[in-house]
């Protein structure tokens, strides 16, 4: 009993189809592609029901590079620095 799935067999398998094809697919990529109807929490638990693991993607050398994520790196070293005093 309870809920009626929002998922069906089908739509799980084609999602397992496209993370295997494309493991590095965002959660919202994939409801893009599959014109899934429903919230990317469901995507997400179904991915990970699967057996995958949900990774952020980190910054790019080249974004890492720029001055505004310089100054959040900096950001975080000064407050690291204030716990140890």
């Amino acid at each position: 009993r309870g809920r009626k799935a929002k998922l069906t067999p089908e739509n799980i398998h084609a999602i397992d189809e496209l993370v295997q094809k494309q493991p590095d697919i965002t959660i919202r990529e994939i409801k893009e592609k599959l014109c899934l109807n429903v919230c990317e929490e469901t995507i997400r638990k179904t991915v990970v029901s699967l057996g995958y693991r949900v990774k952020k993607k980190s910054a790019h050398a080249s974004e890492q590079e720029r001055s505004r994520c310089e100054r959040k790196t900096c950001t975080m070293e000064r407050t690291k620095e204030d716990h140890t005093n």
